[in-house]
């Protein structure tokens, strides 16, 4: 019976006593962040885009030209200005833009993205990493070695400066959205910037240290005896170079991480070398895939910003060559070469010549300002990596960065006693000379 009735007001009663609560459906939003936590290196440009960020690329570019300008005085001779190869390095290198707005050299093989060249972040690495490399070419004379160690050392200096600057005012926003001011960033940077130098001067030194006895090597392997000996430790020599290759292969891949590493930990040059050769060598998967996916996207900004800044010059000599009714390709030609009379010889005058310097220095710096956008955002590119690696190997969160204490102090109001002599709260305004019965007896006491 007890079956039948539970039946009954189960499928029979038009009005059964009991409802169950209707669960309400929840749609849970997607998380691209946490499924794809590479999507931040997309938010970098926001970052790179703003006014500080490229005004202290801007800084890097125009200075960069001076220590090259400098090594070129102090190093090149006439025999090297006939060197045709070396003669383009010379020009590109003192240039602000021209190294990155270049069409790509013959034998280096493009990224292709539905036929259109994706360069620019492969070009200022490539811009950062050739001085280094041609101090490893042997052909190089002593002067050609001597110009590229002074480039090369200037680079340093300055660009660890501007990059840890760079990465200071991203990393404060992908991680905690604060918006660091110039000059705080530049405060930063003058405090660590020798940490950066130390960070990617260490495996250089390292080298060094390692390649001076290999040298004393091989002035025994003049002599036969020496030759021979020098075969049997054969294996010490190449223990030595494969040192050398571990430290060069990671200093080449690491040292943009170096820079990122000093402006999120604030830590020692040490630590920041260890931090980059670890990421490198424990995740080279994952530091190719975040290569791919930054030289993609900042590749895909570049082709933008440097049409826009093309378009920019080109416009100007469209809209002038309606009024000095000339076709846009003979402005160009009056613009950026000087006059020649049939013979080829300049017949410029000296006017001539500062009206075309001084368009070619607008040019130039809508130029620089779009180069300073890429080297702004190969950092912010550079500090996103870096925190997808140390989130991978050292299972860091990515809102973690180093924050000085504060030092600032407050102090408390100061206090007076009334007539009663009860303390009471006086405002923080600057003291004023109080008529003698409104003195606070202790006061007096110590006057």
């Amino acid at each position: 019976m007890l079956a039948i009735y539970c039946l009954w007001h189960r499928y029979l009663d038009p009005q059964p006593r009991f409802h169950m609560a209707e669960q309400p459906v929840v749609i849970q939003k997607i998380s691209w962040e946490s499924l794809c936590p590479w999507t931040i290196i997309f938010r970098t440009l926001p970052v790179a885009s703003t006014l500080s960020v490229i005004a202290l690329s801007l800084v890097g570019v125009v200075v960069a030209p001076i220590g090259w300008r400098t090594a070129e005085a102090l190093f090149v001779n006439e025999d090297l200005r006939n060197d045709t190869q070396m003669t383009e390095i010379i020009r590109n290198n003192n240039s602000p833009y021209r190294g990155v707005l270049l069409p790509i050299a013959d034998g280096v093989e493009p990224l292709t993205v539905m036929g259109v060249r994706v360069t620019g972040p492969r070009e200022v690495f490539r811009q950062f990493v050739n001085p280094y490399r041609s101090l490893f070419n042997r052909d190089y004379s002593l002067r050609k070695f001597g110009y590229f160690l002074f480039g090369a050392l200037w680079m340093l200096a300055l660009w660890s400066f501007v990059g840890v600057a760079i990465c200071r005012i991203c990393l404060m926003r992908l991680t905690r959205n604060e918006f660091l001011g110039m000059d705080d960033a530049f405060e930063y940077a003058l405090e660590k910037w020798t940490t950066a130098i130390g960070a990617i001067g260490a495996p250089l030194t390292a080298i060094l240290v390692i390649c001076l006895p290999l040298s004393i090597v091989g002035l025994l392997m003049g002599f036969d005896v020496g030759l021979m000996l020098v075969g049997l430790l054969w294996v010490i020599v190449i223990a030595a170079a494969a040192l050398m290759g571990v430290l060069l292969f990671g200093l080449m891949f690491g040292w943009p991480l170096m820079v990122a590493s000093v402006s999120c930990e604030g830590q020692n040059a040490f630590d920041a070398m260890t931090r980059s050769y670890a990421y490198v060598f424990q995740r080279p998967l994952h530091y190719l895939f975040y290569s791919l996916v930054a030289i993609l996207f900042g590749g895909l900004c570049w082709i933008i910003v440097a049409a826009l800044a093309d378009m920019v010059v080109n416009l100007s000599y469209w809209s002038t060559s309606w009024g000095a009714n000339v076709s846009i390709d003979r402005m160009t030609e009056i613009v950026e070469a000087p006059p020649l009379d049939a013979d080829g010889v300049s017949t410029e005058t000296q006017t001539h010549y500062i009206g075309r310097s001084a368009i070619g220095l607008w040019n130039g710096l809508i130029k620089s300002i779009a180069t300073a956008f890429l080297y702004g955002l190969f950092w912010c590119m550079a500090s996103s990596v870096y925190l997808l690696l140390r989130k991978d190997v050292d299972e860091t969160e990515m809102d973690e960065v180093f924050v000085s204490a504060e030092t600032r102090t407050y102090q408390l109001p100061p206090l007076r006693s009334d007539a009663d002599g009860i303390p009471q709260v006086q405002d923080p305004t600057p003291d004023v000379e109080l008529p003698p019965e409104d003195r606070d007896p202790a006061e007096s006491v110590e006057d």
